[in-house]
């Protein structure tokens, strides 16, 4: 009997004792810090299109309301859904024991790569103080081009509504670790989500303080585009370039704003010295530097990200650099100096928000007006064309059509399980046998980014040249892109289905060498076993010479020529992986058999398809390709 009260008794002593350690060990450790009396502090929650510091009119305004120094606490949220619990029980895996911040096998994305890149770099600017946690979110969502759309729509919606409550769960418990009753952070372009994140803190005691903006040049969530007067003014009825036109009229109306500025003494004085222990405040936390280790390496070990960390410097200062450099060649008279047309490499640094649209805008009209300043300010009101398309179709990023009618359409039906997974390899490979699309898709592999005009070429091609699935390319796309963003990606592979709000580039010639590539450096650097092949050589024919372009069209080419330049078709360089002219009409038939038994409701007297567009349910005749249309027999 005394043994068991003694026992009894160490052990109510023992848990008593691991009770107040557990209980005061991070108070203690932030009481060092803070000299015993914390204030209250106030959150300034870093996102992924929006990791910088300057032109941060959250983190700006989170300095000016604090009535204290080294009262904001900077942090950001890692979530991935590649090691959630739900995810791995799914595929029969064991329960991991440590969260991982990406996909152990592959290694992540390639914008996970810039993503952890830029983070390292925000740490540095913020002296080691960014504190940095895992959310686990329990849905996986796997968007494929056999999938159930219906149910993959309702699967995103629990995704958006999964990764807010995980993301405001975590945010409540940093609050409370840290003494704080305000987050400030910049929205993103899912108004769901973030009217998700807003109500689960206020209902929590917690005040959210989203700024908008961030990623675009206009604030959608709180302007209704006048959708129906901009397409009806279009003779066309084309929406994109009556949109752009729209967007430049609003900024020029309304001014752009200048984008706020913190000195680095202020940043300074703002940010709390965590000392260290930054992951205190965090369920599950990791160090930055672990994470820049982790993401682009295979289980494996091989590291893939290595090169496309080196293709994009990351740190604030370098998305800067980026836009100054450019800037430079704008004002460069000679077009062989802009062999891409006006490829910015700028993408990257948007679409993680370390340069914001308006210092690009701005930057751009400080230039001058000309013909190459007016296309790259096109370009970049393209952008916010992508984010008020998804305002109006919230399920566009999730792969349903925009147009309706074409929901049912699937490439790759004319062909067995074998040669389609053949064609959609090659693709992927940069080895298809077309050297425009293969120097595309092999930059695409190294540096994680390809120049927009070579991003329509290949898409054009999976699904004209090769008859398969545009779902198929966007997934690609969103594990390859290092600029990745799912309401660009998703209005660019929707259009090259055929299936968007304004499928313009369809019918894009990609055998034809471009303008801007005329000395052909481009598809020589990146498919280097071709180099050697001249230019072009002439065919004589009985009465008339045949010109090849013998570096875009090899196989036109006469195999002494290819001899000479040390090309052998199908072992240094492949035949073309299918006809494509077969493949190409094959599609459109079927797009114009298919349209040949919709009902009225979806084709207007012009032969064009019908689209709703805003709430009130109106249907508008939009542009459609005259290859989509049904032809009557001659």
């Amino acid at each position: 009997m005394n043994r068991l009260f003694v026992t009894s008794s160490f052990l109510l002593i023992l848990s008593l004792s691991l009770q107040r350690s557990c209980s005061f060990s991070f108070p203690i450790s932030i009481n060092r810090i803070h000299n015993h009396d914390p204030p209250a502090r106030k959150i300034v929650w870093f996102r992924d299109h929006a990791l910088r510091i300057h032109d941060n009119e959250a983190l700006a305004s989170a300095i000016k309301d604090s009535s204290s120094s080294s009262s904001i606490v900077p942090i950001y949220l890692w979530t991935s859904s590649a090691n959630s619990a739900a995810e791995r029980k799914k595929r029969g895996h064991p329960p991991v024991r440590k969260p991982m911040p990406i996909n152990e096998r592959t290694g992540g994305t390639a914008r996970e790569v810039f993503m952890a890149n830029a983070l390292d770099g925000l740490n540095s600017t913020l002296r080691g103080n960014l504190a940095l946690g895992l959310v686990d979110v329990d849905i996986d969502v796997n968007i494929n081009s056999d999938m159930d759309v219906e149910a993959d729509t309702d699967m995103h919606t629990k995704m958006r509504f999964s990764k807010a409550s995980a993301s405001a769960k975590e945010l409540i418990s940093i609050c409370h670790n840290v003494n704080a009753k305000e987050v400030y952070y910049l929205k993103t372009h899912d108004e769901t989500e973030e009217k998700d994140i807003e109500t689960i803190l206020k209902e929590n005691g917690i005040e959210p303080r989203p700024y908008g903006g961030a990623f675009s040049l206009i604030d959608y969530s709180t302007r209704t585009v006048p959708w129906k007067d901009i397409v009806m003014g279009h003779p066309w009825r084309s929406p994109l370039i009556p949109f752009v036109d729209y967007v430049k009229k609003v900024m020029d109306e309304e001014g752009t704003k200048e984008g706020v500025s913190i000195t680095e003494n202020e940043l300074e004085k703002a940010v709390a010295d965590l000392s260290g222990n930054a992951a205190q405040i965090m369920s599950l936390p990791y160090r930055v530097e672990d994470l820049v280790r982790d993401v682009g390496k295979t289980a494996g070990g091989t590291q893939w990200g290595k090169s496309i960390a080196a293709s994009w410097p990351t740190k604030e200062g370098e998305g800067k650099r980026a836009l100054s450099a450019f800037l430079e060649s704008l004002d460069v008279k000679d077009d062989e100096m802009k062999r891409t047309h006006l490829a910015s490499r700028l993408s990257p640094y948007l679409a993680r928000g370390l340069l914001s649209p308006q210092q690009v805008y701005n930057g751009i009209l400080s230039v001058g007006d000309d013909a190459d300043v007016d296309s790259f300010v096109r370009r970049i009101c393209w952008r916010d064309y992508t984010y008020a398309v998804v305002k109006l179709y919230p399920d566009v990023t999730s792969g349903r059509s925009i147009r309706n009618g074409y929901e049912s359409m699937d490439g790759g039906t004319q062909m067995d399980s074998n040669e389609r997974k053949k064609r959609l390899q090659s693709w992927k490979s940069g080895s298809t046998g077309f050297p425009l699309v293969d120097a595309g898709m092999r930059q695409l592999q190294v540096e994680g980014w390809m120049p927009q005009k070579v991003r329509l070429v290949c898409s054009t091609f999976l699904v004209e040249g090769l008859g398969l699935p545009w779902r198929d390319g966007m997934k690609h796309f969103a594990e390859f892109l290092v600029d990745f963003d799912v309401a660009i990606n998703s209005n660019m592979w929707q259009n090259a289905g055929c299936v968007g709000l304004d499928p313009y580039y369809i019918g894009m010639n990609y055998k034809r060498r471009m303008y801007w590539d005329n000395s052909g450096d481009y598809v020589r650097r990146w498919c280097p076993e071709l180099a050697n092949l001249p230019d072009a050589v002439g065919i004589q024919l009985e009465k008339t010479t045949n010109t090849v372009d013998c570096l875009y069209e090899p196989w036109a080419t006469p195999p002494d020529v290819l001899k000479e330049a040390g090309v052998t078709l199908g072992v240094n360089y492949p035949h073309k992986v299918c006809d494509d002219r077969v493949s190409r009409s094959l599609f459109f038939s079927e797009v114009r058999e298919m349209r040949s038994k919709w009902p009225s409701n979806l084709i207007d007297d012009k032969k064009r398809d019908l689209v709703s567009m805003g709430s009130d349910d109106i249907s508008i005749g939009l542009f459609t390709p005259r290859a989509l249309q049904i032809r009557k027999p001659r």
